[in-house]
């Protein structure tokens, strides 16, 4: 399969060719595709997983809380699955559910176990079933549960496993996997079949499921015929439940003390016996069955039409005939993604070759997560229709047996946007070994060669063109090639207000260029200003008042040319002497002991504390440990504050030691001048180092003394961080400020 397609590209004006944005390997066998689409007349934004068969992948099904009864996000059972030791590389939302219990609406099994069952048989036939079999391959079907319950002398028919609704006329059996509170309470019964009860209680084996094919040998420990809530499930046995006709024919068969019980598993279409089966979760309904997508007459046969036609967000999985899995999602958004119709599904099934498909559940339960080429953590790549992600029943995952080598065999880089004349640029490159398993880049020496290069940054020079440069790290080798222009797309001067200045006062004249939404600095060399009155002077981007007048002052760069009025008047003003700096510091804190407060409307998920681990003087440091699973709303901010911040003298700057982790964020100050009013400086935009390092802001010494810091903190403004749970770590010393 293709390494990388294509990282990045900008859809312009109201196209609609579809537009691919990513496709990318992320793991041996393993494709992650990213695509807005616009070939139905309607913005779609789909996410696509590609898994060619490879048998160091393997599926697996996770469950909320590991409980039938019970919900769960899809990030949380991914990490649970995780920390229990799988690697794993992508996962969806699976089956549909009852919300108000977290019911599964048809089968799930795990490991071999039926973890529960469909409720009837028609169910299994309305309700098909992802599968991995014996040998891990995938399969899609209709698969039911059938189960039986003998003594020595009689058997009876278990028609289901710890489902708790469905039981009129019926047997059920109930493990410890039914409840976390280990006890039963049924939904739906009639009046009558509540008269018409038997509860039997076996012991002997302590399982939380049944194993396909297994034989259990139980010895009767408790027999009730009195219809009751919240039944008791023993850590050691199980709990058999007949109602209406079934009651009779189970109280005879306890009679004898000594019972066997055997789930088997059934593929409806042949009546065959599949106890081979490893791994099941059920869908909402077929799209594709024996190679035949169904139309809309056959999709609304077991369920509702309107369901069919209507545009939600959706979770579809498919497979080819050559055993290649194919899992799309596509968001429901109120103007970016209208989602699918059930006939689109369809179609987009037909169309990557599908022979057998089904619908897991959707709406707002649609939820892809995938660890990204070069990545370790796996993150949710669709935008949820709730704009979080929703509790769900269950999650079918791919997960991969290959371990990261040390080699570096790959190096992705994002596709790089073009830089303006004199714009420097920091390359961030992701590794993966020969399986396409991530390696650690801050952990390898990444070599960048070519002109204006200063370890990983890149200065475009000051000519258009192309710059072109090597990457280089252990064996693996590439060239980059970065397109560099000197026509801009917009340009801001003087943030667009007019010049007013009285005869001798100079200004610092200011202005941003904008090359495709991106802000650059224009180089001195690009600019060319204007008067048409020559009534002031401009030497390096300083302009000087000379004598009275009205004029435009003109500004042209990068093919973009800003006028703005000048008015000169008078004579300048007599104003208060700026004291000149003598670069000197005094140490607003050195974090050797005190109290800091760290509150934030947007995250909870922080804390600093004064540690000895890292410091560049003294005994200690003061560290922040953080992670967004508390990152709520708006950006994701943290504060730090302590009252004794106060500047005394006009400054010039403040500088901070500050212990990286190449993962925090935005660094910022706010502070408070004797007048009342605000400023927020910035010390730096992005840590991507680790180890310490000096950074500075700069401060106005105009601003009236005494100047109080009000805070410093880092804010995070990618919102696809918001919610994870990787913790991390930075360190701050020495805080001086200099005058």
């Amino acid at each position: 399969m293709r390494r990388k397609l294509c990282m990045i590209l900008i859809l312009l004006g109201a196209s609609y060719t579809p537009l691919t944005v990513g496709a990318e390997t992320i793991s041996k066998g393993i494709d992650y595709t990213s695509k807005q689409d616009h070939s139905s007349g309607v913005p779609q934004t789909i996410q696509q997983i590609t898994v060619q068969p490879d048998p160091g992948n393997y599926w697996m099904t996770g469950k909320g809380r590991d409980h039938v009864l019970a919900t769960e996000s899809v990030p949380s059972q991914v990490n649970r699955s995780m920390a229990a030791g799988n690697r794993v590389v992508a996962a969806v939302n699976a089956d549909m559910y009852k919300v108000a219990s977290g019911l599964p609406i048809g089968l799930q099994i795990q490991q071999n176990a039926v973890l529960v069952s469909h409720s009837v048989k028609e169910s299994a036939l309305k309700f098909p079933s992802f599968v991995t079999n014996g040998q891990g391959k995938p399969e899609i079907g209709s698969y039911g549960v059938i189960g039986t319950l003998k003594s020595a002398a009689r058997s009876m028919t278990i028609h289901s496993v710890n489902r708790n609704e469905n039981l009129d006329n019926r047997v059920g059996i109930f493990t410890n996997a039914h409840h976390v509170s280990k006890t039963i309470n049924f939904s739906g019964l009639s009046d009558a079949m509540k008269k018409e009860a038997a509860i039997v209680t076996l012991k002997g084996n302590s399982i939380k499921a049944f194993k396909l094919g297994q034989s259990y040998d139980w010895t009767v420990h408790q027999v009730d015929t009195t219809f009751r809530s919240n039944i008791p499930i023993p850590t050691d046995g199980v709990v058999v439940v007949a109602f209406g006709k079934q009651k009779k024919p189970l109280l005879d068969l306890v009679k004898e003390n000594k019972l066997t019980t055997q789930i088997n598993l059934i593929q409806m279409s042949n009546l065959q016996v599949r106890n081979d089966i490893q791994e099941a979760a059920s869908g909402y309904n077929w799209l594709v069955k024996d190679g035949i997508g169904l139309d809309l007459n056959a999709l609304s046969e077991n369920h509702d039409r309107f369901l069919m036609i209507v545009r939600k967000a959706r979770t579809l999985i498919g497979i080819t005939a050559n055993q290649t899995v194919h899992i799309m999602t596509v968001d429901q958004g109120r103007t970016t993604s209208k989602g699918f119709t059930m006939l689109e599904a369809v179609a987009q099934m037909k169309r990557l070759g599908a022979v057998s498909a089904l619908a897991f559940d959707g709406g707002g339960s649609t939820e892809m997560m995938v660890r990204r080429a070069g990545e370790s953590p796996v993150r949710t790549v669709n935008v949820p229709a709730d704009g979080r992600s929703r509790a769900v029943t269950n999650s079918l995952m791919i997960a991969t047996r290959y371990v990261p080598e040390t080699s570096v065999a790959y190096m992705i880089l994002p596709e790089q946007p073009e830089l303006y004349v004199g714009e420097t640029r920091q390359l961030t490159v992701k590794l993966t070994d020969r399986n396409s398993q991530p390696i650690n880049a801050s952990q390898k020496k990444i070599k960048l060669t070519g002109l204006g290069v200063s370890g990983m940054q890149v200065k475009a020079p000051l000519q258009p063109g192309k710059w072109t440069g090597q990457l280089a790290v252990d064996q693996a080798k590439r060239s980059v090639t970065i397109n560099v222009t000197n026509r801009l797309s917009g340009m801001t001067f003087n943030g667009g207000k007019p010049f007013a200045l009285k005869v001798g006062q100079t200004v610092k004249l200011t202005s941003d260029g904008w090359l495709n939404g991106r802000k650059v600095i224009i180089p001195s060399s690009e600019k060319k200003y204007g008067m048409q009155q020559p009534i002031a002077s401009i030497t390096k981007d300083v302009l000087t008042a000379k004598k009275a007048g009205k004029t435009m002052l003109t500004l042209s760069a990068g093919g973009q040319t800003v006028s703005l009025p000048l008015t000169v008047t008078g004579s300048q003003p007599a104003s208060k002497p700026v004291p000149k700096p003598s670069n000197k510091s005094i140490v607003l804190d050195s974090f050797e002991s005190g109290t800091y407060t760290s509150t934030s409307p947007y995250v909870s998920s922080y804390t600093t504390t004064v540690s000895t681990e890292q410091k560049t003087a003294g005994r200690s440091s003061l560290k922040l440990t953080y992670d967004y699973s508390g990152w709520t709303k708006q950006n994701g901010a943290m504060y730090i504050t302590n009252p004794k911040w106060n500047i005394t003298v006009p400054a010039t700057k403040l500088s901070l030691d500050l212990y990286g982790d190449r993962k925090a964020p935005w660094l910022r100050a706010q502070l408070k001048d004797a007048k009342g009013k605000v400023h927020t400086v910035d010390f730096v935009k992005h840590v991507d180092w680790t180890g310490f390092k000096t950074v500075e802001a700069k401060v106005d010494p105009a601003w009236p003394v005494p100047v109080q810091v009000q805070s410093l903190y880092f804010v995070e403004t990618d919102m696809k961080k918001k919610g994870q749970v990787q913790k991390s770590k930075v360190y701050l010393d020495q805080f001086k400020v200099w005058y």
